[in-house]
């Protein structure tokens, strides 16, 4: 059977085009170039029905980033699989807006929260000085193994992981930036959810009261971890922007607004201690 078929089959079964084709490099080993060039040559007969299993899980719903186990964002790839969130294009307006802040800094010192892949903090660690700082803090076990391997892959040696609750962690030192993707969709949301993103896991998705629960914790919390001038970046859902704006002037912080996302979608929410 040639490369070439195979896509075809898959694409009638309902896998959209492009992604039969990141399948078709990922099973195969070989390069997309390589892939085009020798479409309609033969291909590994041994591996056609491991193929076809993954077309059937991909088919099924099953995330596509986890049967390939790596995602790219901010140019970088990540390993990801089952227990991990998966790296959002839309989190990277949360990374530009860290590496605006951190502009002029020589040496920051930055705090992660809720670090799942550890995309944020290694996709800033690659674009900060080298004698910036980062701390990785993260409860889930089955996503630490993903941190672990994601920090390894891109030897970032000034990256600190640490397993902690990010509700009670007490850090030993302050920050000028602290980050936070945490989990932010009510329960209510949930059976409203892609089937793609059912796969994920619960624990990185589901906030308690309708998912604002992390953002009132940690903007009671986070203020006193911060350095003078130092700021705070949650990324929120959409609709969240009054109420996380809300908690953080409440808690003392100051110059709190909002940015948009790419769609024009409110995403990110950043408040600076000024004491």
């Amino acid at each position: 059977m040639t490369y070439r078929e195979l896509f075809g089959q898959a694409c009638k079964q309902g896998v959209a085009s492009h992604e039969t084709l990141l399948l078709l490099e990922h099973l195969f080993s070989i390069s997309r170039t390589s892939l085009l060039l020798h479409f309609d040559d033969s291909c590994d007969e041994s591996l056609i029905s491991q193929f076809n299993q993954i077309v059937a899980q991909r088919i099924s719903g099953y995330p596509l980033q986890y049967l390939l186990g790596e995602w790219e964002f901010f140019g970088l790839p990540f390993y990801v699989g089952e227990g991990v969130l998966i790296p959002r294009a839309d989190t990277e307006v949360l990374v530009e807006t860290a590496l605006e802040l951190c502009d002029g800094l020589f040496a920051p010192n930055v705090c992660d929260l809720c670090s799942g892949s550890g995309c944020i903090p290694i996709a800033l660690s690659k674009n900060l000085p080298e004698s910036a700082t980062f701390t990785a803090v993260e409860l889930s076990d089955a996503a630490l193994t993903y941190l672990h391997k994601n920090k390894e892959r891109h030897q970032c040696d000034n990256l600190a992981i640490l397993k902690a609750d990010v509700t009670t962690w007490q850090p030993e030192q302050t920050f000028d930036v602290i980050t936070s993707n945490p989990p932010y969709i009510g329960q209510n949301e949930i059976p409203t959810l892609q089937a793609e993103v059912l796969h994920e896991p619960l624990m990185a998705l589901q906030a308690q009261e309708d998912g604002l629960y992390f953002y009132r914790i940690l903007s009671q919390r986070c203020y006193q971890f911060l350095k003078e001038n130092g700021w705070i970046i949650f990324e929120i859902g959409y609709q969240q922007r009054e109420s996380v704006c809300q908690f953080l002037k409440e808690n003392g912080f100051s110059n709190v607004r909002v940015i948009t996302d790419y769609s024009g979608n409110d995403r990110v929410v950043i408040g600076q201690k000024i004491t």
